[in-house]
């Protein structure tokens, strides 16, 4: 029989918990060993499936302006009537116009045809502003409508001249330097490549420039010292007293029956616009 001794019992014990942790420890490495193993082929897996999906994504190439007879007419047409023919930079050329024309920007329109030439006779800023420059750029075909150019434009100029007022009114000039943010506008033209559509004065950045973030005539207006309120109910007063009541030769819209057809939209002047 046996004879143990305590420090015999104590050694064994001590054999025992070394055992049981060498196989506690020797577990979850091999379980992390596995589980290593598992992500190396997940993100490997993953890595092909990206570079599968990249291949198998086209991107598309960037839409020709050129190539097309129509649409180098239709691009150069509207750079000229931009610089020549607009009534803002030069004098109106009326011939330009479809009967059926409309003008329209944030805050004035829709113009007929009529009216958009009047209120330009009036302002005259041609001759307020005698070396204004729209500074055009980018011009390019509308994918969805192969009649209308889009084109931005930054204006330039010096307010030596006189600005109408209306009414045998002016302002002159005391030389500020307009530098406009840019602005996108576009031209749309009918079957006889008249202009049927302007649309100006949609500001693309308003933190350029020294106009306040205004585009077209309200842009230059700012800087001459002839603010236009921000659109809301004194803007409207203010248009349609003028409209309405003064019969201003510049208008800010066309009364309704007087828009042409074709127009649908209901909003009038600054409607819907902030």
């Amino acid at each position: 029989m046996h004879r143990f001794t305590a420090a015999s019992i104590i050694g064994v014990a001590m054999l025992a918990a070394v055992q049981l942790c060498s196989a506690f420890t020797t577990m979850p490495m091999k379980h992390t060993a596995a589980s290593s193993t598992t992500t190396a082929s997940l993100l490997k897996s993953t890595a092909a499936d990206t570079e599968t999906a990249t291949k198998q994504k086209i991107v598309p190439p960037i839409p020709s302006n050129t190539g097309s007879n129509n649409n180098d007419l239709l691009l150069n047409l509207a750079n000229e009537f931009i610089y020549t023919s607009s009534g803002f930079y030069s004098p109106a050329d009326p011939s330009v116009f479809s009967e059926d024309f409309v003008f329209r920007g944030p805050y004035i329109g829709p113009l007929n045809k009529k009216d958009y030439l009047t209120t330009m006779e009036t302002f005259q800023i041609y001759k307020g502003l005698p070396d204004i420059s729209p500074n055009a750029f980018g011009f390019s075909i509308d994918p969805n409508n192969q009649n209308r150019v889009w084109f931005l434009v930054r204006n330039t100029g010096t307010f030596t001249g006189q600005i109408g007022l209306g009414f045998g009114q002016f302002i002159s000039g005391k030389g500020q330097q307009v530098q406009g943010c840019p602005e996108t506008f576009s031209i749309t033209f009918d079957d006889h490549n008249n202009v049927k559509l302007l649309t100006v004065g949609y500001v693309a950045d308003r933190f350029e420039g020294n106009t306040g973030g205004k585009g077209a005539a309200i842009g230059i207006f700012n800087v001459i010292g002839l603010p236009v309120p921000s659109p809301g109910p004194l803007y409207s007063f203010i248009t349609w007293f003028s409209n309405n009541i003064l019969d201003s030769p510049a208008k800010s819209c066309s009364r309704k029956e007087d828009v042409p057809k074709w127009w649908q939209h209901e909003d009038r002047g600054a409607d819907g616009y902030s």
